[in-house]
C-alpha cells in the first residue's frame, strides 16, 4: 500500500505527510511543506518522494495508523521490520527456487522478482533501500547462495557427526569446459539407523593422479571435521588410480586406517562383466561397431530420419528412433537392440532406398549387414540375454541396495543365463517366424549359419558372460563374514548348530576391526544374540535383521558395531554418476564459466535440497544477517 498522497493546488503540489509532520529539507525551504512545488514534472515527485524528510514522514504516519489502532509507535516499526525480513524471505524463495529447478539464476532472479511483485506480492519494494541497494547485484546472489548452501550442508555434516561411522564415495568426470571434476559423498546412518547418501562437494582436479586426489580427500575431511577413523568404507569405479596395491587412492588412506573396507563399484562390474564378454567373439565386436554407424547414420540427418519415420508409418509400425551404444552408459544396450528389433523392416527398406535414389554406399553396406542372418540371430540372442543384466544393473543402481543383496541377485542372474543355455528364450524361440516375416524384405533364412551360431556364438557369449559374473564378484573373507547376522542360516530349533562357522566369522570380523572389540566379546555377545535371531528374527530378511542389530548397542555393543559398519560400506558409486548428470544440467555451454564457488552450491541445492515448501527460509535470512552488516533487518 502506497502512503504517500500528493495534492494538486492551481498547477503546484504539495505533500500532505510533509506537512502534517513539518518534515522541511535541511535547507530549510519549506518546499513540499509550506512552499509549493511548482516544476510540474516526474522526475520532482520522484525525487521527492525518495527524499529522506519524506521516508521519516511516511514511516511516522504508519505509526500514527497504528497507534490509532492502540498499538503504539514501537509496534509500528516492528511490523515495518517485520516487513522487510519477508521481503528478504520472499527474495530467498526466488532463489532458492531457481536454483532447485536448475535455471540460470543470475539472468532470471530479477526478472522473476519483478514479476512476483507484478502478482501483488508488493512487500518485496522493500527490497530497493536505495539508488545502489536493490538486493539483487550479483554479489548479493552469490552470498545468497552461499548461505543457502550453508545451512543445508551444516544440517548433513551433523548428521554424519552424529553417525557411529560413514563411507566416502567418489568418481571422476569431465565438464563442458573441459576441468576434471571429482564429486565425493558420503555413506551414513541417521538418528533412527536408516541409511543415507548425500553431496559433500565438487573438487576440480588439475589432473587424475592419486597423489593430486588423495590430499584432495584429506583437506575435504579436515574442512568438514570427518575423521578419518570413522571412515569405514571407500567407493570407487575400480580404476587403478583408485584401487591401485602400490600408491592407489584407496591404498593411501587405508595407510592411516586399516580398519577401511575398499569397494569396486557393483554396478561398473556389472557393466565391465556384460562388455568384456564380447572380447574373444569377432563378430560381436563388429556387431557393436555397426549398431553405433547405424545410429549415427540416421541422428546426422534430418532426411534420413523422416525417411525412416514416413516408412514406419506406411507399414503401420510403431514410431522407433535408434539408440546410442556406450560402455558408460550401463542400460544402453539393451535400448539399442530393442529399437533395432521392433523397426528391423522400416529399417531395411529405409536403408535400401537411401543406397538405391541417392548411391549412398554407406546405406548399402549397412543395408547388407542388417540383412544378414547372423545380424538377426544376434539381436534375437541379445534380447533374450540382455534384459537379465539390465535388471540386475538397475537393482544395483538403487541408493538403498546393501551388500547382503550382492550374491543372492548375481546367483539368480547366472542361473537365469545357465537356464538360457539348456532352452532357448523367447526371442531365440521365435527365430524362425522372424525369418518368415522379414523374407519379403530380403532376409533369408540359412540354417547351416543359424546352427553354427546357436553352437558356438551363443553358447559361448553366454558362459562369458556367467564366468566374468564369477569373476567380477568373487566372495571375500572380509565381506562373507557379516553372514553371520543372516537369520537364514540359523537354526530355528538349535541355534548353536553350525557354531563353528560363525564363530569363524566372527573372528575374521574381530580380527579386521579391532577398534571395535575382541574376538572373546563378540563370540559372548553372539552366544546370546543367536537365540533371539532364532527367535524374533525368523520371519525377517537379511537387510532387516542388519538394522535391527545395529539398535541393540546397549545389549550388543560390539555386534552392533559390526551391523553399523557394514551399513555404510557403500556398494555403488551409482549416486556419483547421478551427481555428474545434474553437473551436466547446470554447466553447460551457456554456462561454461561457472566458478566452482557458485557450482557446488547450485550441486548442493539441486541434489540435497528439500522443497521449497520445506526449506526453512527465516533461519536462511537469519544467516544472512550474521554474515555481514545488511541495509535491510534480517531478524
Amino acid at each position: 500500500m502506497k502512503l504517500t498522497l500528493l495534492i494538486g493546488f492551481k498547477r503546484c503540489m504539495l505533500c500532505k505527510f510533509c506537512i502534517k509532520f513539518n518534515m522541511r529539507p535541511k535547507n530549510g525551504s519549506g518546499t513540499w511543506v509550506t512552499h509549493p512545488c511548482t516544476y510540474l514534472v516526474k522526475d520532482s515527485v520522484t525525487s521527492h518522494s525518495k527524499s529522506k524528510n519524506h521516508q521519516q514522514a511516511t514511516d511516522l504516519e504508519a505509526a500514527s495508523i497504528v497507534a490509532s489502532q492502540g498499538h503504539g509507535i514501537q509496534a509500528a516499526l516492528d511490523t515495518h521490520t517485520s516487513m522487510e525480513t519477508t521481503a528478504l524471505i520472499g527474495a530467498f524463495r526466488c532463489m532458492y527456487w531457481l536454483a532447485k529447478e536448475e535455471i540460470a539464476h543470475t539472468t532470471h532472479y530479477p526478472s522473476l522478482l519483478e514479476l512476483a511483485k507484478t502478482l501483488g506480492c508488493d512487500y518485496l519494494n522493500l527490497l530497493k533501500k536505495g539508488q545502489n541497494v536493490n538486493y539483487t547485484s550479483q554479489r548479493t546472489m552469490q552470498d545468497m547462495l552461499l548461505t543457502i548452501n550453508d545451512q543445508i550442508q551444516t544440517s548433513i555434516l551433523q548428521t554424519i557427526h552424529n553417525s557411529p561411522y560413514f563411507s566416502l564415495l567418489i568418481d571422476e568426470t569431465t565438464d563442458v569446459a573441459v576441468v576434471k571434476q571429482m564429486t565425493v559423498m558420503a555413506r551414513y546412518l541417521t538418528h533412527d539407523y536408516q541409511v543415507k547418501t548425500s553431496f559433500l562437494t565438487l573438487v576440480d582436479l588439475p589432473d587424475g593422479k592419486a597423489d593430486t586426489i588423495v590430499p584432495a580427500i584429506k583437506t575435504l575431511m579436515t574442512d568438514r571435521q570427518l575423521p578419518i577413523q570413522k571412515m569405514m568404507g571407500f567407493g570407487s569405479d575400480g580404476a587403478s588410480v583408485m584401487v591401485g596395491r602400490k600408491t592407489g587412492v584407496a591404498t593411501q588412506l587405508k595407510s592411516q586406517n586399516p580398519e577401511m573396507v575398499n569397494v569396486h563399484c557393483i554396478a561398473h562390474r556389472l557393466a565391465l562383466a556384460a562388455a568384456q564378454a564380447s572380447d574373444n567373439i569377432p563378430y560381436l565386436q563388429k556387431f557393436k561397431d555397426i549398431l553405433r554407424q547405424l545410429f549415427y547414420y540416421y541422428q546426422n540427418s534430418a532426411v534420413r530420419m523422416s525417411g525412416l519415420k514416413e516408412i514406419e508409418l506406411i507399414l503401420g509400425t510403431p514410431s522407433i528412433k535408434l539408440k546410442e551404444v556406450a560402455d558408460t552408459r550401463w542400460l544402453s544396450h539393451e535400448s539399442a537392440v530393442t529399437a533395432i528389433r521392433r523397426c528391423l523392416p522400416a529399417l531395411i527398406l529405409s536403408l535400401e532406398r537411401e543406397a538405391s535414389e541417392r548411391c549412398d554406399a554407406t546405406a548399402a553396406g549397412l543395408a547388407l549387414f542388417v540383412k544378414n542372418p547372423l545380424f538377426i540371430c544376434t539381436i534375437s540372442m541379445l534380447s533374450d540375454i540382455l534384459p537379465h543384466l539390465n535388471r540386475l544393473s538397475k537393482i544395483f543402481q538403487k541408493t538403498t541396495v546393501d551388500l547382503s543383496l550382492i550374491d543372492s541377485m548375481v546367483s539368480a542372474t547366472q542361473m537365469s543365463l545357465q537356464h538360457l543355455l539348456n532352452q532357448h528364450g523367447e526371442h531365440m524361440t521365435n527365430l524362425p517366424d522372424l525369418f518368415q516375416q522379414l523374407a519379403e524384405y530380403g532376409v533369408k533364412e540359412d540354417s547351416t549359419v543359424v546352427d553354427k551360431f546357436k553352437d558356438k556364438t551363443y553358447q559361448q557369449y553366454i558362459n562369458n558372460v556367467i564366468e566374468n559374473l564369477h569373476n567380477r564378484f568373487p566372495d571375500t573373507a572380509l565381506l562373507d563374514a557379516f553372514s553371520v547376522f543372516d537369520p537364514d542360516l540359523i537354526c530355528k530349533e538349535d541355534p548353536a548348530t553350525n557354531e563353528y562357522i560363525h564363530f569363524k566369522k566372527l573372528q575374521t570380523l574381530a580380527s579386521h576391526f579391532t577398534s571395535v572389540g575382541d574376538y572373546q566379546t563378540a563370540s559372548e555377545e553372539f552366544t546370546s544374540l543367536r537365540h533371539m535371531m532364532a527367535r524374533d528374527m525368523k520371519d525377517i530378511n537379511y537387510s532387516e535383521a542388519i538394522r535391527k542389530i545395529a539398535t541393540l548397542k546397549d545389549c550388543y555393543p560390539t555386534l552392533a558395531q559390526y551391523a553399523q559398519i557394514l551399513l555404510v560400506i557403500p556398494v555403488s558409486t551409482a549416486d556419483c554418476e547421478r551427481s555428474f548428470s545434474t553437473l551436466n544440467r547446470l554447466k553447460t555451454f551457456l554456462r561454461n564459466r561457472l566458478c566452482q564457488k557458485i557450482l557446488n552450491p547450485l550441486m548442493t541445492i539441486s541434489i540435497e535440497g528439500p522443497a521449497v515448501q520445506d526449506f526453512n527460509f527465516p533461519e536462511c535470512v537469519k544467516l544472512f544477517g550474521k554474515a555481514k552488516n545488511r541495509k535491510l533487518t534480517t531478524e
